[in-house]
């Protein structure tokens, strides 16, 4: 993903492709579990959409040592887990919002001191277990349960968009974690109609613009992260903080 400003917009640039925090799928509606497809054998339709798991911080040393890029490196703050961090991708852009006017300095402190009280989080719901049955497979005896890690839609945003937090078992740790991703239909896309009816190829790029209309979409995205953990409230008032930082500067 790149993004560049052009007549006063920002626009994000995304490769039309399956890579890395980037994945395309298709649904029938808004609320339905999404199914990733492969973009060079199947063609972008109506159900198709962009699930982006976006970041808002990058370890210094990641930066350091080329793995990543952050057009905000002029300061830089201590998140949660204790690790130098730059503002990074979400946050790189809300700090381009907040520059082209888009969003006032008033309106950030308002946001950090609102972000700032929050009491309830996400990863606090209780996780669910039901009993269905015992089954017998290949002579073995099994108790059959479902363990109910729940997704949250944030369907309230602007240009059909939507913010989903799914609610994931850690892999190397107890407990749980909150995983935030950005969800844009193809047709949110300004050059949608370029793939509509067709699989993409090498170079084949979709353009997201956000300016005034939409800009709250950054907005919503910095509390819902500011309220899926306790960590991620800290790391979210820490970068708004550093953001007004350097914006005074």
């Amino acid at each position: 993903m790149d993004w560049t400003i052009k007549e006063n917009n920002i626009l994000l640039t995304i490769p039309a492709t399956n890579a890395g925090k980037f994945r395309f799928k298709k649904r029938k509606n808004r609320l339905d579990f999404g199914e990733i497809f492969s973009t060079r054998e199947c063609p972008f339709d109506e159900q198709t959409y962009l699930e982006w798991q976006i970041g808002y911080d990058v370890p210094i040393k990641d930066v350091e040592d080329g793995k990543k890029e952050t057009k905000l490196t002029s300061k830089h703050f201590v998140g949660n887990n204790g690790k130098t961090k730059y503002p990074y991708e979400l946050s790189e852009i809300f700090y381009k919002a907040m520059e082209l006017e888009f969003i006032t300095k008033k309106e950030v402190e308002n946001l950090l001191n609102e972000i700032r009280d929050y009491k309830s989080f996400i990863d606090e719901k209780a996780i669910t277990v039901e009993h269905y049955a015992q089954i017998t497979i290949n002579g073995i005896n099994f108790e059959e349960t479902s363990i109910k890690l729940p997704t949250l839609f944030m369907i309230e945003t602007l240009d059909e968009t939507q913010i989903e937090v799914s609610i994931q078992k850690q892999q190397y740790a107890s407990g749980v974690q909150p995983m935030v991703y950005f969800c844009i239909p193809l047709r949110a896309f300004r050059n949608s109609s370029d793939l509509l009816g067709k699989s993409s190829v090498s170079g084949d790029k979709l353009i997201y613009v956000i300016n005034k209309t939409n800009v709250l979409n950054l907005v919503y995205m910095m509390k819902v992260f500011g309220m899926a953990s306790k960590r991620h409230n800290y790391d979210i008032v820490k970068i708004l903080e550093t953001l007004l930082e350097i914006i005074d500067r």
